[in-house]
């Protein structure tokens, strides 16, 4: 079994440090760096740090926000490391305390300029982030840190603005929280994406049970389709700052916490229980105004931007307007009272613009919630409902192959919905009416499984020596390029144990792979800095291909090739099958549990070299159906059979 030491394992986010004093330690997802984030010193001697030091890097993920449709998104995400990221969309909930002294420093791993606005909290001039007015844009390759005193207490926000017509639909902002000073406050500092707030601070205690951040966006798909489909950056600079037009948007998707319903009930589900408090924190991050609407609930409106309504001036209600960049905090009590509350049971939560509870003008799909009470929540974490909720899991629904009523009404099937219509006439003529875009393919399925294949095997024995000076960044790049490596092409011997000396010129994180040798060869680190590593070449001569897998540095211009001996052409290992002779599709492994996903529907595994296929290493497999993680945990030992043609685990089988 693969056993790496247990902070790897467990991918912990250790305090201390940059700061004087350390104050313990978080666990947090897979992938995440030990820097990024680092509590320092108690300066007010009231029990818990008060120095906070987050660092963020920009990451361009893709995303299925509802059943077979693939978004790409760009977001502020914690530091990163390995083959697992801890980035998803929206931008991580950042969490301080009033008092606290913050660094916030911005990595810009991207390929564009990006800042990061502090919206709504107190801080500086030189520290709000707007491009040429307060600084510089932090170019790519580059850091900034952004430092300053949490003062007002509330609601917030952050986010990019650089070119914000663009970068701030794309994902870049996320939900700020200031949270009042209260002794012995010790909480999770970072959340990435957002939804349930399992740790509720001292203060909010004092009034609620239970705590959710909410953050609503609405894309055009139209624009988050060019970084996807374009590789040159000049070019997707030039399409998406110079001829997308933003006063033209056409926003088709509506989201909850980066998901569209269905995939809301499982990500943002809003789970209470009877005779409760519970704090809705909701940010607008939109560009359109929204009426948020709670079925059976009277919220109280108690924040308008992250300030505290006087008694006087709170109001109950069941629709609230919130406008671009807006927050608004409500308390739902729950139960069955005349005023409140109608009751238990399954509570219909969205936006009441009826066109942003579709998927691209297919309904129910959008910012769909459900207010749920908890003996109302099934096994499988969904509400239960009057009827059955699967065929809104089926991605053929929202391509409209799928009738929206049942066949049998009109006496029919769905096979045969589409035969036997009137050739009459329409009533009045032939006539036009707005119809669902359909010109545009759905975009495929990125996975980080393609191109990490097994293609050659190390030399048990080495017969010589070498040692290779490689060095990365900015200024190695030529035109239409961002990052690079210098030099581009290596040259070993075959079964000769190479040296590695990288150089990290740039200020953000870089990693030097060649994912195709078993087992694999990562470098990985925060520049600048130089670190060194060792690899053994495979004992045949062969060309294999090496590259940084921070997200989009590969294309961005940082790869190239090291060629044993004469070099050669790279086969991937090929099992054949027995009786049809046919390329292998599954494969089986065995690994240790690193997270459990159930809600995504994702599994990463620390797992052994699967033979033909992929070498040891940390990785995060969807999981096909999700169901087969229901009763998966990490420090699972298991064995799990991947299907190389969907990409997925099909089967799993703890080993208790």
């Amino acid at each position: 079994m693969v056993m790496r030491p247990l902070l790897t394992l467990l991918a912990l986010i250790v305090f201390g440090g940059v700061w004087a004093e350390v104050r313990g330690a978080e666990t947090a997802l897979p992938g995440v760096a030990p820097e990024a984030v680092q509590l320092g010193r108690d300066l007010d001697g009231d029990g818990d740090a008060d120095e906070v030091d987050i660092s963020l890097e920009i990451i361009e993920v893709q995303e299925e926000v509802y059943p077979g449709e693939f978004v790409t998104f760009w977001v502020f995400a914690p530091e990163g490391r390995g083959m697992v990221s801890p980035a998803r969309v929206p931008s991580p909930t950042i969490r301080v305390e009033q008092g606290d002294r913050v660094r916030i420093t911005l990595r810009n791993t991207h390929y564009f300029p990006h800042t990061i606005h502090l919206h709504g909290a107190i801080h500086p001039n030189e520290m709000d982030g707007v491009p040429d007015f307060t600084q510089p844009p932090v170019k790519p390759g580059e850091a900034f840190t952004y430092e300053f005193t949490a003062k007002n207490p509330g609601t917030h926000f952050y986010h990019c603005h650089v070119q914000p017509d663009v970068h701030v639909l794309m994902g870049l902002v996320g939900m700020l929280i200031i949270e009042p000073n209260r002794p012995d406050n010790e909480f999770v500092r970072l959340i990435p994406g957002a939804g349930r707030i399992t740790d509720l601070t001292q203060a909010a205690l004092e009034h609620y049970q239970r705590e959710y951040s909410l953050v609503y966006m609405d894309i055009d798909a139209r624009l988050n389709r060019i970084p996807a489909a374009y590789h040159d950056p000049r070019e997707i600079e030039q399409r998406m700052h110079r001829e997308y037009d933003s006063t033209q948007r056409r926003p088709n998707i509506f989201l909850l916490n980066g998901r569209a319903f269905p995939f809301t009930l499982r990500d943002s589900l809003i789970e209470v229980d009877a005779d409760e408090r519970v704090k809705l924190r909701v940010l607008n991050a939109g560009a359109r105004t929204m009426h948020l609407h709670t079925h059976g609930h009277h919220p109280v409106l108690t924040h308008v931007d992250g300030y505290p309504l006087s008694p006087q001036a709170r109001v109950t209600r069941d629709v609230f307007t919130i406008g671009a960049a807006q927050r608004v905090d409500l308390e739902l009590r729950t139960g069955r009272d005349d005023t409140y509350a109608s009751g238990p049971g399954v509570w219909f939560m969205h936006d009441h613009v009826e066109s942003t509870v579709t998927n691209k003008g297919i309904s129910p799909g959008g910012d769909i919630t459900a207010i749920t009470y908890e003996e109302f929540v099934g096994p499988d974490g969904l509400p239960e409902v009057a009827t059955s909720l699967d065929r809104f899991f089926d991605p053929a629904y929202y391509r409209g192959e799928i009738p929206v009523f049942d066949p049998e009404i009109f006496h029919t099937t769905r096979d045969e919905y589409a035969y036997g219509w009137s050739e009459r006439e329409p009533v009045g003529g032939e006539f036009d009416y707005m119809a669902r875009d359909t010109t545009v393919a759905p975009l495929p399925q990125r996975s980080a499984i393609e191109g990490h294949q097994i293609v050659a095997d190390a030399c048990e024995e080495p017969r010589a020596f070498r040692r290779i000076h490689v060095q990365g960044g900015i200024q190695f790049a030529r035109a239409g390029e961002v990052f690079a490596f210098e030099p581009r092409v290596l040259r070993a011997e075959p079964c000769e144990e190479v040296e590695i000396v990288f150089e990290n010129k740039d200020a953000v994180r870089h990693a030097l792979m060649l994912p195709g040798l078993n087992p694999m060869f990562t470098l990985e680190f925060t520049g600048p800095d130089t670190q060194v590593a060792r690899f053994v070449t495979p004992d045949r001569d062969i060309t294999l291909e090496f590259h940084c897998h921070v997200e989009t540095h590969d294309e961005m211009g940082m790869h190239g090739r090291l060629i044993v001996g004469e070099g050669g052409e790279t086969h991937a290992h090929v099992e054949q099958d027995d009786e049809e002779g046919e390329e292998k599709r599954l494969h089986e492994g065995v690994g240790v549990v690193v997270s459990v996903d159930k809600r995504a529907g994702r599994l990463v595994i620390d797992h052994e070299e699967i033979p033909g296929f992929m070498a040891p290493m940390v990785m995060s497999y969807q999981v096909q159906p999700a169901s087969l993680l229901q009763d998966v945990v990490p420090s699972d030992q298991v064995r799990f059979t991947i299907d190389a043609t969907q990409r997925a685990i099909i089967d799993i089988v703890a080993e208790r």
